[in-house]
């Protein structure tokens, strides 16, 4: 066998090399813990943490959704191509508010950004996300009352009570 340029370790420097390492690498670690100094987040948590806020339920209604879907934009008022659109208000990243908050809006056509796009992303009203919410609670109301006077309001459907809406 032809031996490469290198040469060759005795098989006992092999285990010592790695063992030194280790002890290099563990010192490493302990100055670093030593030295670490602790994050504002931490410095700046309660020593209680404050009371957890009561969850609502939420009301989920496939009906209730596609009855709204079947009206007209609130924004533009193109019929056939609305989708219910939730409330932007005290949702997340994968959270949507009560089904019975929403209100229909428009989804995109061939050539046309809809309006629930424009919704979701702040651009469809002015006044930025105060706008929104001030137009979306309103469309929500106007949505329920539709419902209802349309006879298309789900019998298993809790009715909406109105003095709740501006949470």
């Amino acid at each position: 066998m032809k031996r490469g340029g290198f040469a060759r370790r005795a098989a006992g420097a092999a285990s010592d090399h790695q063992t030194d390492r280790a002890q290099r690498l563990q010192a490493r670690a302990a100055r670093a813990l030593a030295e670490a100094v602790p994050r504002a987040s931490s410095l700046m948590c309660p020593a209680q943490a404050p009371a957890p806020m009561p969850k609502t339920t939420l009301v989920r209604s496939e009906l209730y959704r596609r009855a709204v879907a079947g009206l007209p934009c609130m924004w533009c008022g193109i019929h056939g191509s609305s989708q219910h659109a939730h409330l932007n208000l005290g949702k997340g990243s994968g959270l949507k508010t009560d089904d019975r908050t929403g209100f229909p809006l428009c989804a995109d056509r061939p050539g046309v950004e809809g309006c629930h796009v424009a919704y979701d992303q702040y651009r469809l009203v002015p006044g930025g996300r105060e706008g929104h919410r001030v137009y979306g609670l309103e469309w929500g109301r106007i949505t329920r009352a539709e419902i209802l006077s349309l006879g298309l309001w789900p019998i298993n459907l809790p009715a909406w009570q109105e003095s709740t809406s501006s949470t």
